[in-house]
C-alpha cells in the first residue's frame, strides 16, 4: 500500500494555540467532515465525488488559497448562535497535482469548505473561581429524520446540540430614502421626516413662514417626498446560505471535565464521561441526566484510577465500554442495573510484578477506545502501543501493534516535559484491514491487520517521505507469521522515529477514517491532511 496526500486544509507556519485542531469526525455516510479547534470553532466540509482524470473540471472546482483556509482570520470570528458561510474551499494546488498523477481514471473523494460557526465561548465558573476553556473536546454526528445536519459538541463543562441547515437570506430593495442619504438604522424614521421638510434659510425665516410663502405664490405646495411618492419595499432576491442554530444546551451535569461523548444507536440517548462519572442523557431533556457509572471513592485519597474514554457499541444499544488509566477496558450491560458498577467483561494485560517500574502504569494508560466496524473487536491506544482485543477473549489481546516503542529509553525525558501524558487517538478503516494512530514529529503509523504491513507516514504533502532512522531488520514471531498467512518467519523492514531529531511538540493526535473509502483524515496543528492509499505504489519510495 502506498499513500498520497490528496487534499490539505489550513495554513502551516506560525499559528496561535486557538487554531490547533482539537477534534475530527466524519458523518456516518462520509458526506461531511467536522473539525473543531481550541478556539471553540467548528468547521464543516462537504464531500464532492470527482473523477480526477478530468483535469479541466477539477480546475474549475479549485479556488484561491485564501478560500481554502480551514478557518477565517480572528476578525471573522462569529457569535455563539451565528455562522460564517463560505461558498467554496479547496485543497492545496500541489495536492491536486499529485492526486491527478497517481489516480488517473479513478474516482476520488474531494471535500470543500461549507460553513463555520462558533460552538463554545470562554466562560468563568464563579463558584469554583476557574476559567472554562472554549476548546471543543469531541464532536459526534446525530442522525435525524429532518434534512438538517445535527452535531453534538462538548467542551469541558457544556454540551450543545447544533443544527446546520440552509437558511433563506432575503435582499430587500425599493426603500424610501435617497441613495446618497447617510441614515443610521436606529433613526431611519426621524431622518425621513426631517428630509421631507424644507430647511430654513440663514435669513432667520421659520418653517411656517416658508410654507406660507410657497402657498401664497400660487398653486399647491409641491412636496418632493409626499404620500404619492412613497414606495413599498420589496424582496428582490432570495438566497440560501448555510447557518447553524443551537437547539439544546446540556449544562451542569459534571463536576469534572468532560472528555468523551457518544450517541446511542437508539437515537434517543447519549452519554457524557468525565474522570469519575458517566452520565446518560435524553436528547429532549436538558436539565437532568442519570449517573450510570460512578468511580468516585468515598475518600478521594483512595483514588487509584480514572475514566479516560467511553463509547457505545455500534449495533447493540445496551452495551457500553469505557477505559481507565490503569490500562483496563470494561464492558457493561445497561440492562443489568441502573448503576452499572458491575461490569460483565474486563480486558486487561497482566503485567509481571518483577517488571514493574515507575513508568509502567503511566504508559499503560488507555487514551482512546474504538469498536471495530463489525462490533466484534476493540482497539485501544496506550502511550506506546495499539492493542486489538476480541470481545470473546479477555485473557490477552489478539494483536499488539508497536507505535512508538522506540521511545522507551527516553521515558525520563518525556516525563520531565509532560509529553508522557499526551493522549493519542486510534482508528480503523471501514473494512477492518487497517489501523492508524499518531505519534511525534508529525508522523503516524498505519498497520495492516491481515497483511502485517507497518508503515510510518508523515502528515504532509509527501506522506511517505519520512526522515526516520535506519531501517533495522526485524523478525516476526512464528505465531504472528502464521497469523498473517506466512509459513515461516520472514525479516521485514520497519522505519522508526529518529530519536536524534525527535520533535515532541509536533504531534499527530487526532485522525478519522472515512466510513466508506480508504481516505484518512489527519490533523496536524492547524492543518488537516486527507491521505489516500494508492494501489501499486510502494510504501517507502
Amino acid at each position: 500500500m502506498g499513500w498520497q496526500c490528496v487534499q490539505r486544509f489550513g495554513e502551516g507556519g506560525q499559528r496561535s494555540q486557538e487554531d490547533v485542531v482539537s477534534a475530527l469526525q466524519f458523518s456516518r455516510d462520509g458526506d461531511y467532515l467536522a473539525a473543531a479547534d481550541n478556539g471553540g470553532r467548528v468547521v464543516l466540509f462537504e464531500q464532492l465525488k470527482k473523477d480526477f482524470a478530468d483535469a479541466e473540471d477539477l480546475d474549475q472546482m479549485s479556488l484561491t488559497s485564501q478560500e481554502a483556509q480551514m478557518r477565517p482570520t480572528s476578525s471573522g470570528r462569529g457569535s455563539g448562535n451565528g455562522s460564517r458561510n463560505t461558498a467554496n474551499g479547496s485543497p492545496d494546488a500541489n495536492a491536486r497535482g499529485e492526486a491527478l498523477d497517481c489516480s488517473q481514471g479513478r474516482e476520488q473523494v474531494y471535500y470543500k469548505h461549507m460553513v463555520e460557526f462558533q460552538s463554545h465561548e470562554r466562560e468563568f465558573d464563579y463558584l469554583k473561581s476557574m476559567e472554562i476553556d472554549e476548546r471543543v473536546n469531541q464532536i459526534k454526528w446525530f442522525q435525524s429524520s429532518s434534512s438538517a445536519m445535527n452535531l453534538l459538541c462538548t467542551n469541558d463543562k457544556r454540551i450543545k446540540l447544533w443544527s446546520v441547515r440552509n437558511k433563506k437570506a432575503r435582499q430587500i430593495t425599493n426603500f424610501n430614502f435617497r441613495p446618497n442619504m447617510n441614515v443610521r438604522p436606529s433613526t431611519t424614521s426621524e431622518a425621513l421626516s426631517a428630509s421631507r421638510m424644507p430647511k430654513p434659510r440663514k435669513s432667520g425665516l421659520s418653517v411656517s413662514m416658508i410654507v406660507n410663502q410657497q402657498i401664497s405664490g400660487g398653486g399647491a405646495m409641491k412636496r418632493p417626498y409626499g404620500l404619492e411618492s412613497l414606495k413599498v419595499p420589496c424582496i428582490s432576491n432570495v438566497q440560501y446560505v448555510m447557518g447553524a442554530t443551537c437547539r439544546r444546551n446540556y449544562a451542569n451535569g459534571h463536576l469534572y471535565h468532560i472528555h468523551s461523548i457518544d450517541i446511542n444507536t437508539d437515537g434517543e440517548t447519549f452519554i457524557s464521561a468525565d474522570d469519575l462519572h458517566i452520565n446518560l442523557w435524553n436528547f429532549e431533556v436538558m436539565n437532568e441526566s442519570f449517573n450510570i457509572v460512578d468511580m468516585q471513592p468515598s475518600n478521594m485519597d483512595e483514588l487509584t484510577e480514572v475514566i479516560t474514554s467511553a463509547l457505545f457499541h455500534p449495533t447493540s444499544c445496551n452495551i457500553l465500554a469505557y477505559s481507565s488509566s490503569k490500562g483496563t477496558i470494561r464492558l457493561t450491560d445497561l440492562r443489568q442495573n441502573a448503576l452499572c458498577d458491575q461490569y460483565c467483561k474486563i480486558f486487561e494485560v497482566q503485567r509481571p510484578q518483577d517488571n514493574h517500574s515507575f513508568f509502567s502504569e503511566i504508559v499503560a494508560n488507555v487514551t482512546d477506545v474504538k469498536f471495530t466496524p463489525n462490533g466484534n473487536e476493540i482497539i485501544a491506544r496506550d502511550y506506546l502501543t495499539v492493542k486489538q482485543w476480541d470481545l470473546r477473549k479477555e485473557s490477552e489481546p489478539l494483536r499488539v501493534y508497536s507505535v512508538q516503542d522506540v521511545l522507551s529509553p527516553k521515558l525520563v525525558d518525556l516525563y520531565e516535559n509532560d509529553c508522557i501524558f499526551d493522549k493519542f487517538e486510534c482508528c480503523m478503516s471501514h473494512t477492518g484491514e487497517h489501523i492508524a494512530s499518531g505519534s511525534y514529529s508529525n508522523t503516524l503509523r498505519v498497520f495492516g491487520t491481515k497483511t502485517g504491513e507497518d508503515e510510518l507516514l508523515e502528515a504532509s504533502m509527501t506522506p511517505t517521505n519520512v526522515h526516520g532512522a535506519s531501517e533495522p531488520a526485524r523478525t516476526r514471531s512464528p505465531r504472528f507469521a502464521s497469523l498473517f498467512g506466512k509459513g515461516t518467519a520472514e525479516p521485514e523492514k520497519r522505519k522508526e522515529l529518529d530519536l536524534g531529531t525527535l520533535n515532541c511538540y509536533a504531534k499527530v493526535r487526532h485522525m478519522q477514517w472515512h466510513p466508506n473509502t480508504d481516505l484518512l483524515s489527519v490533523a496536524r496543528g492547524n492543518e488537516i491532511y486527507m491521505l489516500c492509499d494508492v494501489p501499486g505504489v510502494g510504501a517507502f519510495n
